[in-house]
């Protein structure tokens, strides 16, 4: 056991202890919050420039009713309510000519565009408020040089299409304000159950964050994918370097295969441990800056530590099986793609899963062992009505997938290490782990 706990101690000083590792461990959440946060300023920072659009109204009713849309919208929706600064453009509808359009107009407003005149022009059909027998409507023309992430296309069609069902209920005698009262959108306010308290009594359901129950489970996902990553690949670089070098028979002279892959796992699980850490504690103190923090379910770091270590030595086995069995970087890419695979296979089934934590597929997906450490997690942070059973059967499951790997791990290990000559095959892999 000593002999262990010196070589997890190299290790954890190899991969803690290094320029790398710290500025990873820092660049990391400045990258992506970073991220977030110059996408915040971006998009505060939009062009408030006036956009003048040309409205080709061949029915000559509807042009009137937009242009009031329009000067509505630069009254009160252009501006910050806190601060009354104007965060979004003005927009200003000419009228175009009447009639029939040629494509003679249209190309000319086309180079009014081209030269900075106006921003784009719409094109309304005379049909508009005809209503076809499969009940679809007439289609209004917009052109603009960026018209597919236009939001002023967005806005024209909500504008129109106003106007024109107003237009449609005056025809049919009916009160448009009256229909608008009758319309009044009602807000679902999203709660969670009302629970039990210690007392017996009854407890009130409290209000979700739609935007922080979608945030939270994702981001300790995340995490839990990045300690992977992060603890797991030094593993294949430390076993290629002491393979190469011939590093690994100076330590194979004094201690065992298996007591040199324990070592090295223990150390890996302890610089895992260490990111989470680090990462955990400024999560807490970024929590309690915003007064969020009696919103982060606190239950769920058990489980997230359980879940962690057994994931890092799942994953850590099989990145130092690999860097055993190769003999340079480009065979090691070769062998790591199945490995890679297993660790991103939760990220193509997160959101389903996110979406109804509870239910069967999200449940049985949990049980499969390679994404049974993420998507188990990310279910019990989504829902606090996972039954205990579901959690306690992963680590089991978690448990006897880990404990395989590890064991065919260590067999591939003690042969490969001190092997040389071409990468074995997965044959060759296979009789090493039966026969060892």
């Amino acid at each position: 056991m000593r002999k262990i706990l010196i070589i997890a101690k190299r290790e954890y000083r190899a991969m803690v202890a290094t320029k790398a590792f710290v500025i990873t461990l820092v660049l990391m959440p400045i990258l992506m919050g970073g991220g977030i946060f110059f996408q915040e300023r971006l998009r505060q920072r939009v062009n408030l420039d006036e956009k003048r659009m040309v409205v080709l109204d061949q029915t000559g009713t509807l042009f009137d009713a937009m242009s009031e849309a329009a000067e509505a919208r630069n009254k009160t929706a252009i501006f910050d309510l806190a601060t009354g600064a104007q965060i979004k453009p003005c927009y200003r509808l000419e009228r175009g000519p009447g009639g029939k359009v040629t494509d003679e107009e249209r190309l000319e407003l086309s180079e009014r565009i081209r030269r900075g005149e106006i921003h784009a022009f719409v094109e309304i059909p005379e049909d508009v408020f005809a209503i076809s027998s499969s009940g679809g409507g007439a289609k209004a023309k917009f052109y603009a040089q960026n018209m597919a992430f236009s939001e002023e296309k967005g806005w024209l069609q909500q504008s129109l299409n106003g106007a024109v069902r107003r237009h449609r209920l005056r025809e049919a005698k009916i009160d448009p304000e009256a229909v608008d009262r009758a319309s009044t959108w009602v807000t679902v306010e999203g709660l969670g159950l009302f629970a039990k308290s210690n007392d017996g009594q009854s407890q009130p359901a409290a209000p979700k964050s739609e935007k922080l129950a979608f945030l939270l489970p994702f981001g300790i996902m995340m995490l839990m994918f990045m300690v992977i990553l992060l603890a797991s690949q030094p593993m294949i670089e430390t076993v290629m370097e002491e393979r190469s070098l011939r590093i690994a028979e100076v330590l194979l002279g004094s201690v065992s295969p298996s007591q040199l892959m324990a070592g090295k796992l223990l150390g890996c699980v302890a610089g895992s441990l260490t990111i989470v850490l680090a990462y955990g504690v400024g999560a807490i103190a970024l929590a309690w800056y915003y007064d969020v923090l009696h919103l982060v379910p606190l239950g769920i770091v058990p489980w997230f530590l359980v879940y962690q270590v057994l994931a890092v030595l799942l994953f850590s086995s099989l990145f130092m099986a690999v860097g055993a069995c190769v003999n340079d970087r480009k065979e090691a890419q070769s062998m790591l793609i199945p490995v890679m695979l297993l660790i991103v296979f939760p990220m193509f089934i997160w959101f389903s899963v996110l979406q109804q934590p509870t239910g069967n597929f999200a449940m049985w997906t949990s049980f499969v062992p390679p994404a049974t450490a993420l998507l188990m997690v990310l279910r019990l942070t989504a829902s606090p009505d996972i039954p205990l059973w579901q959690p306690v059967v992963g680590v089991a499951i978690l448990l006897a997938a880990t404990g395989l790997c590890v064991f065919a791990a260590g067999r591939i290990f003690r042969i490969a290490i001190l092997s040389q000559g071409q990468l074995p095959k997965l044959r060759q892999l296979l009789r090493w782990i039966v026969t060892g």
